[in-house]
C-alpha cells in the first residue's frame, strides 16, 4: 500500500487536524489531559486489533496501566513503554495536583522516555519548517518553552502509536477468512 493510500485510509489528516486543537488551544492541563486521551484511545485501538475477542474486554475494566501492560504483551513494540507509562504519570499529576505545571524537567522526562523515537520529533519538526518555508526562523526543540517540547512529544508517542495500531488491525484482517 502506498504512503498516501495508507495516510487516507487512516484519516490521518483529521486524526492530526483533531490532535494539534486538542493540545494547541488549551492550557497545560487541558493539553496533558487530552494528548493523554489520544494516545490512550490508539493504545485501546491496538488492543483490540490484537485480541481474538476484543468485546470480552469493557473499555472501563482495565485502567491505563494495565492498558500499556497488555499493549506489549500482545506485541506492542516495547520501546514505547517508557513513554506510555510518563504520558499516565504526567495526566495524574494534573489530576490529582492544582499545582501541576510542565517545566522543563517534565519536558526533558518526556524526551528521555521515548527515547530512539526522540529522533523522528526532530526530523518531522525540520521538514515541517522546511515544507512551510520556515526553516530559518525555526527554534531548536531544546530552546522551545517546555509545554511546547511535550506537545511534540505527545505527537510523537501518538504517531507511533497509530502506525501499530494500523498495523496491527493489517494483520488481524489479512489473517480472517
Amino acid at each position: 500500500m502506498r504512503d498516501e493510500n495508507t495516510a487516507a485510509h487512516l484519516n490521518v489528516e483529521a486524526k492530526v487536524e483533531a490532535l494539534s486543537g486538542a493540545l494547541l488551544g488549551d492550557d497545560e492541563l487541558g493539553a496533558v489531559v487530552r494528548g493523554h486521551i489520544y494516545i490512550e484511545n490508539e493504545l485501546i485501538a491496538f488492543i483490540k486489533a490484537r485480541l481474538p475477542k476484543p468485546e470480552a474486554i469493557k473499555d472501563r475494566d482495565i485502567d491505563y496501566n494495565m492498558r500499556v501492560k497488555l499493549a506489549v504483551a500482545l506485541g506492542l513494540d516495547p520501546s514505547f513503554e517508557p513513554a506510555l507509562n510518563f504520558v499516565g504519570s504526567l495526566r495524574n499529576q494534573f489530576a490529582h495536583s492544582l499545582e501541576a505545571r510542565i517545566g522543563k524537567q517534565e519536558a526533558v522526562n518526556f524526551e528521555k522516555a521515548l527515547g530512539a523515537h526522540r529522533a523522528i520529533t526532530s526530523a518531522a519538526y525540520r521538514q515541517v519548517h522546511i515544507h512551510l518555508g520556515t526553516e530559518a526562523a525555526a527554534i531548536p526543540t531544546k530552546q522551545q518553552e517546555p509545554k511546547d517540547r511535550i506537545i511534540l512529544c505527545f505527537v510523537t508517542l501518538w504517531a507511533g502509536i497509530l502506525i501499530e495500531a494500523h498495523a496491527a488491525a493489517l494483520a488481524r484482517s489479512e489473517d480472517q477468512p
